[in-house]
């Protein structure tokens, strides 16, 4: 069987939602990665964003390191985060800059200069992120018919609140440096994963590399579609009925003389979300066993938070960095 990426259009989605919403449950179900094209972020918005993302990674390291990763947010180097602890010999080979939501309760880390004087600029583009985020979120609840009294099509969209105090959200820019062959050795720049939250909004610029276990057992590529969003959904919440797909980066004969940049928004329900049942007649009565959640772990009821830090954790168990206090 040939597997393909999903494109799934969003332009006139009040009128067509149940089509959109049709189309989202099918890949959510089977390869749990589509692509979406005519969203709600304009392509001046995400470029200019790509153009802050080099202008920081271009920084001397001891300006960038000064930021360094704390709680989840500032700056992650190269070999920092493991995404596949269990076959990876070296961390990944990338750099990384987490920004939470920008509201003030949230925002109590250092940037740098580069990122300080564009807050506006970065503000602006988190929060379509996070508009783009929801509108998707309630096509889910739409393809699975949930109930009015339990929330309708606001169930999924009422815990992914930007200016919720427990809003965890992540803006990341990303950098795979070019000339890798001369420092790492391993066959992937980005271990095989699957995410941590609940959808998580992919923008890819240039240079490919990133590929999805479709079949689960067989990679494909994710080829970049100008003006596409990539988005993958969430499996522990929905108790296996949507799938979260592995996926990972890896590396490709212009790698070597380019760099690689993308953009990831990670949308995650605030931290005391309970990860309980979803009420739809279309969700499966029993969870099955997550190999990301600790056996001793898998028939409690966790939190939102809860989740993100087990797998966080794991990601970062062999760096020295402090990620949590």
């Amino acid at each position: 069987m040939v597997y393909e990426l999903p494109v799934i259009d969003f332009s006139n989605f009040e009128k067509r939602s149940s089509i959109i919403s049709q189309e989202i449950l099918d890949a959510c179900k089977t390869i749990g990665f589509f692509y979406v094209i005519n969203h709600q972020i304009p392509k001046e918005m995400v470029q200019e964003a790509f153009a802050l993302s080099k202008k920081f990674y271009d920084l001397p390291i001891e300006k960038k390191e000064a930021v360094a990763i704390k709680n989840n947010r500032g700056y992650t180097g190269l070999y920092v985060q493991k995404l596949d602890p269990d076959t990876q010999k070296q961390g990944d080979h990338k750099e990384a800059f987490n920004f939470g939501p920008f509201i003030s309760s949230k925002y109590n880390y250092p940037l740098p200069e580069v990122f300080a004087e564009s807050k506006p600029q970065l503000e602006k583009f988190s929060s379509k992120c996070h508009a783009t985020l929801v509108h998707i979120l309630e096509a889910f609840a739409i393809a699975l018919e949930i109930p009015e009294e339990e929330g309708g099509r606001k169930y999924f969209s009422r815990t992914h609140k930007y200016d919720d105090p427990d809003c965890t959200e992540t803006l990341r820019f990303l950098k795979y440096p070019r000339n890798v062959e001369s420092s790492y050795k391993e066959p992937v720049r980005a271990g095989a994963h699957t995410d941590y939250g609940s959808l998580t909004l992919l923008f890819q610029k240039d240079i490919g590399g990133l590929e999805v276990q479709a079949s689960r057992t067989e990679w494909i590529s994710a080829p970049i579609i100008e003006n596409a969003i990539l988005g993958g959904a969430f499996d522990f919440w929905s108790n296996g009925l949507f799938k979260s797909t592995m996926h990972r980066v890896t590396q490709l004969p212009e790698h070597q003389t380019h760099d690689r940049y993308s953009i990831a928004f990670f949308g995650q329900p605030a931290s005391n979300t309970p990860l309980t049942a979803i009420p739809s007649k279309i969700i499966p009565k029993e969870r099955p066993v997550h190999k990301e959640i600790p056996e001793h772990l898998q028939n409690k009821i966790l939190t939102s938070g809860d989740y993100l830090q087990l797998r966080l954790n794991a990601a970062y168990q062999s760096s020295n960095q402090v990620l949590v206090e």
